[in-house]
């Protein structure tokens, strides 16, 4: 009798582990197929100047391009401007992106005029109409495990209003 029950057991618990691997390896499918966040700069401003100090207003869009929605706990960020790095910083409040989502958000970074020396001097000697920047982001992403992400974006910025 017990030799009976031990066989059904025993396809039971087969037909649970071949749905166990199933769905595991979908779950690492939906990882490996995970895009990461595209990250674009919107907007940079200047705050009036403090002694040697400018505080620069930089309009950052962060999109999912997910079919899901995405948790980030922490942006650590460098930002580059004509290969000058002009700023670093962590951003530390969560950051939620819906499924196929963006959000907007202003990074106000401190700038040191006399750091920026080499920059400025670039922009004196050669005004332009635009600016390059490279931002260089790692996205701490709680989903799924996937911990830090690195995301880089180069474009540039006009320096005209339109």
């Amino acid at each position: 009798m017990a030799l009976l029950l031990q066989q059904p057991l025993a396809k039971a618990s087969g037909f649970f582990i071949l749905v166990f691997l199933m769905v595991l390896g979908s779950g690492c499918a939906l990882l490996r197929d995970t895009a990461k966040p595209e990250i674009s700069v919107t907007s940079l401003s200047l705050q009036p100047s403090r002694g040697f100090t400018q505080t620069l207003n930089i309009g950052v869009r962060v999109r999912n391009t997910n079919g899901f929605g995405l948790n980030i706990n922490t942006l650590n960020y460098r930002i580059f401007l004509e290969d000058t790095e002009v700023a670093f910083g962590k951003r530390t409040e969560k950051l939620e992106i819906g499924a196929n989502d963006s959000v907007s958000f202003t990074v106000p970074v401190e700038l040191n005029l006399l750091s920026g020396l080499s920059l400025i001097q670039k922009l004196l000697n050669a005004p332009k109409d635009e600016l390059a920047y490279r931002m260089e982001v790692d996205a701490d992403v709680a989903n799924f495990g996937l911990g830090m992400m690195r995301i880089q974006r180069e474009s540039t910025v006009s320096l005209v209003p339109r």
